[in-house]
């Protein structure tokens, strides 16, 4: 009660400021503080639910999923200041967006009592697995710093680049089929190094007792956060690390994990207003360097924004725009190549049929793409299913991760055990995405185990024949039972 007590305080300082600053309307403002004291209430009810069930911060995949969910709807709750840059080819009263922001809050507060539902992974579990394994998360920090700067070198000499710029390559314009392992690779080694590297500098005297494993922890957080944010040009990065650092905080203790991410939600919507300076800092040009404060967000908090797209959807088609079949041919995507060879000639781009056929929107994917929406469980619902889906498809998603999380709480054991809950709750955190991206994020999930798993049990091999090859030889026996020393004697 006390923090949903001091976000009131906090938000309302800022609603006021930017009143003041924008001589804003009274919708204009009364909207923003309505959606952040729903925020506020909505941030308190998960922490009270995972506290009640002491689910873990660091292991369980849908708290980790309804954190991502949550801090987007509380960065977006000053969007109403605004206008709609990114989708010029819709508009929406403040009174709609709004509205589409009250049943989201509704829907993530019933998504809270799914959660509640949930019986682990436990915050002392996760613990104690760390404790145990401790020896071989070092391994795999130190292997995935490396093997993420060399994916990111090999990359660089193939030409791959932002797709902010004019780079020959990038992830939408792919060289070759062949470059999609190393782009895996790139991906994989990143996110390892980033969450391994923040255990490592989050654990208690771990400077003390080994500074150079610090050091390569530290390095291996800062490169990935340097190649993301300067050399892609993309800006999530800095709100996807300190998430991430808060929840694997936990390592150190559960309650501040809970600080950390309590004073995330009270600072993100200040900080955010600097986000179109750091724009224009890494050179991204699709936003205008005379940007005012209005301009600045809409470019950053519409970002963040969970529903607008969903909403305008349902507004302009009168809940008409969807379509099932979007669901079978997400699964039947997911299928790798190598396994189901002519899937090309099976799966329908329905999610650009539904956008140009049914709402005249323009849309694309690859090299093509001629508009970014930010897809999310909303809009996914909304595709699928209509005005249902807009509440059905973010609680089966919650309520997917919660069962798969709990089967690996109940059959996975030793090094397995965390390495792929770790790997899932990884997974869970990506909650942007249209409808392939979803299946997708399960595959990607034992993708991540494999790889854990394969380099962890190497590592364990490596680190023997090290230590073995380092003993000094035994001493030579001679024939007579005696060692040659005494012979010699």
């Amino acid at each position: 009660m006390s923090f949903f007590a001091l976000s009131l305080v906090v938000y309302g300082g800022l609603v006021g400021w930017l009143t003041n600053h924008l001589q804003a309307t009274a919708a204009e403002w009364g909207f923003t503080l309505a959606h952040l004291a729903l925020a506020g209430a909505i941030n308190a009810h998960l922490i009270w639910v995972a506290r009640r069930r002491s689910l873990s911060f660091l292991g369980s995949a849908p708290l980790a999923f309804l954190v991502v969910l949550h801090f987007y709807f509380t960065l977006s709750g000053i969007r109403y200041f605004s206008p709609i840059l990114l989708y010029p080819q819709f508009e929406l009263s403040l009174g709609a967006q709004f509205a589409g922001s009250v049943a989201a809050a509704v829907v993530l507060f019933a998504c809270g009592m799914v959660l509640g539902r949930q019986r682990g992974p436990t915050t002392a579990r996760m613990q104690a697995w760390v404790s145990a394994h401790w020896a071989d998360i070092g391994r795999l920090m130190i292997t995935s710093v490396f093997g993420s700067i060399a994916c990111k070198l090999v990359l660089h000499r193939l030409g791959y680049g932002s797709i902010y710029t004019d780079s020959l390559y990038n992830e939408n314009a792919v060289r070759s089929y062949w470059d999609f392992p190393i782009l895996l690779a790139n991906d994989v080694f990143g996110a390892l190094s980033v969450t391994f590297g923040l255990m490592y500098v989050m654990r208690r005297g771990a400077w003390g007792r080994r500074p150079v494993m610090f050091l390569v922890a530290a390095m291996g957080v800062l490169l990935q956060m340097a190649y993301v944010l300067l050399y892609l040009k993309a800006r999530m990065i800095l709100l996807t690390v300190p998430i991430s650092l808060a929840l694997v905080a936990e390592v150190v203790s559960r309650r501040r994990a809970e600080r950390l991410l309590q004073t995330l939600w009270l600072v993100m919507p200040m900080l955010s207003l600097l986000g179109v300076q750091l724009t224009l800092l890494i050179g991204r040009f699709n936003v205008p360097e005379d940007t005012g404060l209005r301009l600045a967000i809409g470019a950053v908090n519409r970002r963040a924004d969970l529903t607008d797209f969903a909403t305008a959807m349902v507004v302009n088609s009168g809940g008409k725009a969807h379509d099932a079949t979007i669901v079978p041919m997400a699964v039947l995507n997911a299928i790798p190549r190598a396994v189901f060879p002519g899937k090309e000639a099976v799966v329908r781009d329905v999610y650009t049929e539904i956008l140009e056929q049914r709402l005249g929107w323009p849309a694309g994917a690859g090299e093509d793409m001629l508009a970014d929406y930010l897809d999310t469980a909303f809009s996914n619902g909304v595709m699928a299913f209509g005005v249902v889906g807009f509440f059905v498809v973010p609680l089966m998603l919650v309520w997917l991760w919660g069962r798969v999380s709990a089967w690996l709480d109940r059959r996975a054991r030793g090094l397995a055990y965390g390495l792929t809950i770790i790997s899932l709750w990884l997974s869970a955190m990506h909650i942007e995405g249209e409808w392939a991206w979803i299946p997708l994020n399960f595959r990607q999930a034992a993708f991540y185990a494999v790889i854990c798993l394969g380099l962890a049990v190497v590592g364990r091999l490596a680190h023997e024949v090290l230590a073995v090859a380092s003993l000094p030889p035994p001493p030579l026996v001679a024939a007579g039972g005696r060692s040659a020393a005494t012979s010699a004697r």
